[in-house]
């Protein structure tokens, strides 16, 4: 395997020697031209890695974020320092511009913020390794290594890599890096397509639907040569697995622990890696990590990281909708009282007012009252749903544009993964709703189907909504 400047790996796909046809750089044009209010909608499994084709995407983007000098300088000599994670009275300004440009084209859950950022840093600092094996000589002079600039890196960026690199501390320290890369054992052969892909797929093969020990998920991804002795530790595994299959039994519903059969023949995780399952936000997820000796007399529980925080939020725009709600329910009873005063006064409480004249053109009364039908129905609909079910389903669509803005009132029919709409299922990350009343009738259909491709134009058909953009309505 080798790495090219855009830090994506090649791999060859034959022993010999032979010439290799590189691709050129990744541009994803469409995706930095998307439409606004557009997004690719990502979904994540329970480890908080994306997967699907979306996630593809997703990967290559970030990796062009990482190249990004404009974003992602390359003068600074940590990740963390870019970021402002080492520096507490930083504003963390550059986290904020990266995040936004990610989120500008892509959908996806809050939880998975943390492998977006540490997926940009690893792309980071395998940018900056790229242009050192390729661009830096450590036996030509500073001045020599200056002016060798590669193309699209900015110039004070470039002279801030050499001065680093050519300090003692940073040559003992790629001294040291490039003996740990002799000793690596294992190479990728699945290309392009992450861990959690791989794992997805060999879920959905699986009769039972259950996610595959990451020892097998390892074997899957990296296919052994003898010839070159490349991967050759995976016959070690596969023979451990024919003398101990229960090192790799995940029928209990894990898939990795402690001392389990890749464990043995890999040794100690790597920060942050997941031997088998790659970049994990939070290893203690996969391990089950149990509570220490003195937390096992107390009452612990495990939360999201990111529930709570969301759950105050709605929780304060809910309750300023329902503030919002009552006071407008207020304004129209008085307003009904001040009529039937009015009423009264004029002595014609229960007669009825002469109907007026209609001076509109026939055809756009006609569409008024077609429009004025709809809604009629749509509201006799909401409300009788409304008495039937009893249970809080009710909820507001919000828009994926703005999310602050309700666009619609509905309900929820399915939050089964498997349930389609339009011949494709929900997924992780939506949900099957039915509208009732809608406010914005422009607004764009994440998943269009049947000609559908606005609020407006569904009806009483059932549609996709990101569950992110949805809020239930007491």
């Amino acid at each position: 395997m080798s790495n090219n400047i855009n830090g994506e790996d090649q791999l060859d796909g034959a022993d010999e020697v032979k010439e290799v046809k590189r691709r050129g750089k990744t541009k994803l044009i469409n995706v930095w031209n998307i439409p606004r209010g557009h997004r690719v909608v990502v979904n994540c499994n329970e480890l908080n890695q994306p997967i699907g084709e979306e996630a593809g995407v997703l990967a290559k983007f970030l990796g062009m974020v990482a190249r990004n000098g404009s974003l992602c300088s390359l003068s600074f000599k940590d990740w963390r320092l870019l970021i402002g994670k080492k520096d507490r009275n930083h504003k963390q300004i550059n986290k904020e511009a990266i995040l936004n440009q990610v989120k500008k084209r892509f959908l996806y859950p809050a939880r998975m913020e943390t492998w977006v950022l540490r997926t940009i840093g690893e792309r980071w600092r395998q940018h900056k390794s790229n242009l050192k094996s390729i661009y830096f000589d450590p036996h030509k002079s500073q001045d020599a290594n200056n002016s060798n600039a590669p193309d699209g890196v900015l110039a004070d960026q470039w002279v801030a890599l050499v001065n680093n690199w050519m300090t003692p501390k940073a040559q003992d320290l790629s001294e040291a890096n490039r003996i740990n890369c002799t000793r690596r054992k294992s190479m990728h052969t699945s290309g392009t397509k992450s861990f959690a892909r791989n794992r997805e797929e060999l879920r959905e093969q699986d009769p039972e639907k259950k996610y595959p020990h990451r020892a097998v998920l390892y074997i899957h991804t990296h296919k052994s040569n003898i010839g070159n002795n490349r991967n050759a530790h995976v016959g070690e595994l596969k023979e451990l697995l024919a003398q101990q299959p229960d090192l790799a039994d995940s029928s209990n519903g894990k898939d990795a622990w402690e001392g389990d059969a890749l464990n043995r023949i890999l040794g100690k995780e790597k920060p942050g890696h997941i031997h088998g399952l790659g970049l994990v936000p939070n290893p203690k997820q996969v391990f089950h990590a149990s509570t220490s000796s003195r937390m096992k007399h107390l009452n612990v529980t495990s939360l999201d990281e990111t529930s709570s925080e969301d759950v105050v939020s709605l929780r304060l725009e809910l309750e300023k909708l329902q503030k919002h709600v009552q006071k407008q329910d207020d304004t129209i009873l008085d307003l009904q009282h001040t009529v039937e005063r009015q009423k009264r006064q004029h002595g014609y409480l229960d007669a009825p007012l002469s109907p007026p004249t209609d001076v509109r053109p026939a055809m756009k009364r006609q569409e008024d009252e077609n429009e004025d039908d709809e809604y009629e129905e749509l509201h006799s609909h909401y409300k009788c749903s409304k008495i039937q079910d009893k249970v809080s389903t009710d909820i507001f669509l919000k828009s994926t544009r703005y999310p602050n803005r309700k666009v619609a009132l509905g309900r929820v029919l399915s939050q089964d993964p498997k349930t389609k709409v339009g011949d494709v299922a929900l997924g992780k990350e939506f949900w099957m709703v039915r509208v009732s009343l809608v406010s914005v009738r422009d607004e764009p259909l994440i998943r269009p189907y049947n000609n559908f491709k606005v609020l407006g134009q569904v009806g009483n058909n059932p549609i996709a909504w990101p569950s992110s953009c949805i809020e239930k309505v007491n």
